[in-house]
């Protein structure tokens, strides 16, 4: 022949003539790898044969080693499959052409690069549908999460009449509210150590159980206060150990070119928990509380159904526990053949020398403020006080069932949510979150300035200028800082995802508990359009952090934005 052949490992023995075709060979086991200049490289295996055709003008045929897996070779495991072999040189200008046999004499020819093209795209697609489908099952927690906030407001006067026999108790409804806000703190709280310790998919399963048994107690419970009590805090550690593990799950089985899309999935989830929740106030009496609780469990016994039959554990926290070949398993039925770049993210996801990492560690102090401040500045933005005075305000316009009125808000947020969705993988974390705060900061001011006692009652149309900023707060919130955050927190933890996960929601429900405390105090105090200006200006305050201190982390892999935050 007129190649020029470099064989690595010792010379097979001799091959007939007849196995010959134009300058390819068939290979001996153990693995070896032949340059051709003129033909490319050759693997084999005892099972599957790939030659790698390239042109002589393309650059000498050492560089088509590189694309060839050197880690397999080296350590003599089996050869990459030959659709991944197509994939790296497809995109080097190469053809391949692959025959699968056993002890067999092999054939190879040549294929086209445009049919190889199209079998790796058609694999890549299917793939990529199985971790959109792990996406919104892992959801299930999330719209619980939303489901389970929103349906107790219509009948609590009902749940706390039908448990204690007095009507318009407010002790009774106001432990009904609070005990979920507290488990949810304490699911929050505990969430890293569990969904470390038992893996993503477990943690999962035990999260549907919680959000499954939690409401069906509530309802087999109903004329005893202590089981309803118990079975809400039940439900709260299962919506708090969702609102961490749901954002981190999504992330870490999500292809990285479809990270913030799906990660978007976990807000809207939850908005459609609570507009479903909204919906059951208007479709069901109050007094038929049973009934929504009863629908509150089916999410929950899905999850955990699923999460036992479905979902398969993520490939970077099986590869921090050392177990490398079932994460690129899983890696290539999450991601397909055509990821190379997520199953080199698989193997930096190794555990290192020395034990696991500490949010709580110097490394990681960035993360940690980060994490933390995240959620500061969202609870800040004055979220709950727009929602709680969203009814009075639809009142003013006419609009006399508060639920219609809090339906209309959520129906914004939702469709918000779907605009994240879209934007986020396109416009970068980092742009979303500044718009949104900025708008949200805009919108307060005026709501700050039309609130004012002189203004309102002035202005003519003051109701509708106040409707008006309601509704583009409401948007403004859900472009950026509602659905962000947890998808933000869950990609920039490094190999401490699960705990910066675990904080941040943690700080999130304690804001949620103390703003909700001493929120109507302060407004008795100092009026709401002073506590407008506060939430405008802690806005603001949250633009320029997202612009000084938050790094973006659109279409970056793990090992990426571990380097922009560790501090190393």
């Amino acid at each position: 022949s007129s190649s020029t052949l470099i064989t690595f490992f010792p010379s097979p023995p001799p091959v007939p003539s007849s196995w010959h075709h134009q300058t390819s060979r068939k290979m001996w086991s153990p693995p070896r790898v032949v340059l051709s200049q003129d033909r490319g490289v050759v693997h084999n295996t005892s099972t599957t044969t790939s030659t790698i055709t390239r042109n002589r003008n393309r650059g000498p045929a050492r560089r088509a080693l590189r694309n060839c897996a050197p880690s397999a070779v080296t350590r003599g495991c089996p050869q990459p499959s030959a659709k991944r072999m197509a994939f790296r040189a497809r995109g080097k200008g190469m053809t391949t052409t692959t025959t699968t046999t056993r002890d067999k004499d092999i054939v190879v020819g040549k294929s086209s690069s445009s049919e190889a093209a199209s079998s790796l795209s058609s694999s890549s697609s299917s793939s990529s549908s199985v971790a959109v489908a792990c996406a919104f099952v892992s959801a299930l927690g999330a719209f619980a999460f939303g489901y389970n906030l929103a349906v107790v407001n219509g009948p609590l006067e009902a749940i706390a009449r039908s448990a204690t026999g007095v009507a318009n108790n407010l002790t009774a409804q106001g432990s009904i509210v609070s005990t979920l806000l507290v488990g949810a703190t304490v699911g929050s709280l505990v969430a890293g150590k569990i969904v470390d310790a038992c893996g993503r998919r477990m943690s999962q399963l035990y999260c549907g159980v919680l959000l499954a048994v939690g409401p069906g107690l509530c309802v087999f419970s109903a004329t005893s206060l202590p089981g309803i009590l118990a079975g809400r805090f039940l439900t709260g550690v299962g919506i708090g150990i969702a609102s961490s593990l749901v954002p981190l799950y999504i992330s870490e089985v999500s292809p990285k070119n479809l990270r913030g899309s799906l990660g978007s999935v976990n807000q809207l989830t939850i908005c459609l928990g609570i507009v479903l929740g909204l919906l059951a106030n208007l479709v069901y009496a109050p007094h038929q509380w049973r009934a929504m609780f009863g629908i509150a469990a089916v999410p929950g016994a899905l999850l955990a159904l699923l999460a036992a039959t479905f979902l398969p554990e993520t490939p970077a926290f099986l590869a921090s526990r050392g177990k490398v070949d079932e994460a690129e398993k899983q890696a290539l039925r999450l991601w397909g053949e055509s990821r190379d770049v997520e199953v080199n993210d698989v193997e930096s996801s190794k555990p290192a020398e020395g034990g696991g990492e500490s949010i709580f560690s110097k490394a990681y102090r960035k993360v940690l403020v980060v994490s933390v401040l995240m959620f500061v500045f969202q609870q800040m933005s004055g979220i709950n006080s727009i929602v709680f005075f969203s009814s009075s305000m639809f009142h003013d316009i006419g609009v006399q069932n508060p639920a219609v009125a809090s339906l209309i808000v959520g129906l914004v947020n939702l469709v918000g949510t779907m605009f994240t969705g879209y934007l986020v993988d396109r416009a970068g974390r980092k742009q979303l979150m500044q718009v949104s705060y900025g708008g949200m900061a805009l919108t307060l001011g005026v709501l700050s300035v039309v609130s004012s006692s002189g203004l309102s009652h002035s202005l003519p149309f003051a109701p509708l200028v106040i409707l008006a900023s309601i509704l583009a707060y409401m948007f403004s919130f859900a472009l950026g800082a509602g659905a962000i955050p947890g998808m933000y927190v869950s990609e920039i933890g490094g190999d401490c995802r699960a705990q910066a996960s675990s904080v941040a929601f943690t700080t999130h429900w304690i804001m949620n508990i103390l703003i909700g405390q001493y929120f109507l105090q302060l407004t008795s105090q100092f009026g709401v359009s002073a506590l407008y200006a506060v939430f405008a200006l802690s806005c603001l305050c949250a633009l320029v952090f997202v612009n000084r201190v938050c790094s973006e982390t659109k279409g970056k892999s793990f090992d990426e934005i571990k380097k922009d935050f560790l501090l190393v």
